[in-house]
This record gives C-alpha cells, sequence and structure tokens, in this order.
C-alpha cells in the first residue's frame, strides 16, 4: 500500500507518495485537495502515513524552499519507465539547478538527437517534479512552455527565479537536484 504526506510549499500544495521506501511520485497542486485527490485517485490504495522516506521528503523539500539545499537525496521508485524515458530524465537530473536546456539539447543529452516532442512527453509525464527538475526545460528559443505542477508555467517561472537567486555555493556543490 502507498503511503502519502501532504504539505504546503511556495508553489502550493505537494503531497509526496511513498512505496515500500521509495518514492514514488510528487504531484503539485495550487489545493490541498486537489492534490490529495490526485494521489487518491492513482487507481492505488493510498493511505495518509509518516513513512520514513515521506518524513525525508518533506524535510529535503523545505531545505530546498528555505535555501538551504541544493541537492536531493531520496529513494526513488523509477521502476515502469520505458527505456527512452529513463534515458530522459537520467540526462535531466544532470541539468544544473538555475540553468535551462531545451526539449531538443534534452533528447540530445540523453542519446535520442530529434525527439524532441517525445522528450516533451516524458516532461508531461515525469512521476517526481521537483526532485527530477522538469521545469529546467523550456521551449524552442527559450521559451517557457508547458508545466503541469501546480499552476503551470506561473509555477515553472517560479522554480527557475528562485534557483537563479539562490546561486551555488563556493564550494561548488551547486544545486543540481
Amino acid at each position: 500500500m502507498n503511503r502519502y504526506v501532504a504539505f504546503i510549499s511556495p508553489i502550493g500544495w505537494i503531497a509526496v507518495v511513498e512505496e515500500a521506501g521509495l518514492l514514488k511520485r510528487i504531484v503539485i497542486r495550487t489545493i490541498r485537495m486537489d492534490a490529495e485527490e490526485c494521489v487518491r485517485s492513482g487507481g492505488e490504495a493510498c493511505s495518509g502515513g509518516e513513512a520514513d522516506v515521506l518524513i525525508e521528503a518533506r524535510r529535503q523539500i523545505d531545505q530546498f524552499f528555505s535555501g538551504h539545499r541544493r541537492s536531493f537525496d531520496l529513494p526513488l521508485d523509477l521502476g515502469g519507465l520505458t527505456p527512452f524515458a529513463a534515458d530522459v530524465l537520467a540526462a535531466l537530473r544532470n541539468v544544473p539547478c538555475g540553468e535551462v536546456v531545451s526539449y531538443g539539447q534534452l533528447a540530445f543529452l540523453s542519446g535520442h538527437p530529434g525527439a524532441a516532442r517525445a522528450v516533451g512527453r516524458v516532461m508531461a509525464l515525469n512521476p517526481l517534479p521537483l526532485v527530477l527538475p522538469c521545469h529546467r526545460v523550456l521551449g524552442a528559443g527559450r521559451r517557457l512552455v508547458g508545466y503541469s505542477a501546480g499552476a503551470g508555467v506561473a509555477t515553472k517561472d517560479y522554480l527557475l527565479k528562485f534557483e537563479k537567486s539562490h546561486p551555488a555555493a563556493p564550494s561548488g556543490e551547486g544545486c543540481n537536484l
């Protein structure tokens, strides 16, 4: 059975879902009921709870938004991804905090040049937004397009501006999420 915890953040309500000690899904919505309903309507049994990974995920997300954490260190459940989606999300994790790539650039970086539209679909279905930072992917010409979490493009814009305002530490730690 999945467990989840929902909490408020600067980008709205975040519901974090775990199963068997692995972070399975993150849902970001502007209204708490929408976040929780989205979790419960996923077709799997789900209950509220404070599993260790949920406590840690909330702690790390809170630290991120307070400007004290630049990277997430959470056990992720990425099972069920196609090899293409796994390649794209692996490349996405290497996009530095505060920087952006286009869908076409991410397709190239993932070893699938010319697959920009398919990359867009992977971004739209990203099960772990924020931890797998799909907000760092822009349209052609660096246009701010498409974001299915929170308030959509406004949330994407907020996250990019937030990351720019919290640059890498002098130690070079960076904020590669």
